[in-house]
């Protein structure tokens, strides 16, 4: 039994008591026995009630959500922030830096509910040590710049990312 089934099945048993009440039928008795329990004495009435299938909360609202659907929408909404986040970064990169600016550099790092980072941490250098401060640059400068979406939750996002450099092409 749904949880809407068993609302509607509450406020069916509701209704016809009340009902009974209302016509002047006696209200359920009370009595305990000797042994404390108490024992529910309803006086049936003169004519048989009929009810008809109730109708589900679920029947009365808008079509509940799927769990893969929230969770694709989820993982949209995750893949735009990601991506939000890289544009970030790569908008911070500084346009000439040293004379060879073709590489790429890995970090790693944890997003925290606010959108700040921490934990920033070189994977894979470029083989340039001024393409690989520059993008350590980057990625500290675009900390917070991103807001993140209430639906990915307030707990951290630990994510690879790669800074990219195709200067002097």
């Amino acid at each position: 039994m749904t949880d809407g089934e068993r609302i509607a099945a509450a406020i069916a048993i509701s209704l016809a008591l009340h009902w009974l009440f209302l016509k002047g039928i006696a209200p359920p008795s009370l009595e305990t026995g000797s042994s404390d329990t108490i024992v529910v004495d309803f006086a049936p009435p003169d004519a048989a009630i009929a009810l008809a299938a109730p109708l589900t909360l679920e029947e009365a609202g808008p079509p509940q959500e799927s769990r893969e659907t929230r969770a694709d929408r989820r993982r949209k909404v995750l893949a735009a922030y990601l991506e939000a986040v890289s544009d970030a970064i790569h908008a911070r990169r500084m346009t000439a830096v040293g004379s060879s600016g073709i590489g790429n550099v890995g970090f790693a790092l944890t997003i925290d509910g606010s959108g700040n980072f921490a934990d920033v941490q070189l994977l894979q250098s470029s083989g340039n040590p001024a393409l690989d401060r520059d993008a350590q640059r980057a990625v500290l400068s675009a900390s917070g710049a991103v807001p993140r979406p209430p639906l990915l939750g307030s707990g951290p996002l630990r994510i690879r990312l790669r800074v990219k450099y195709q200067y002097g092409l």
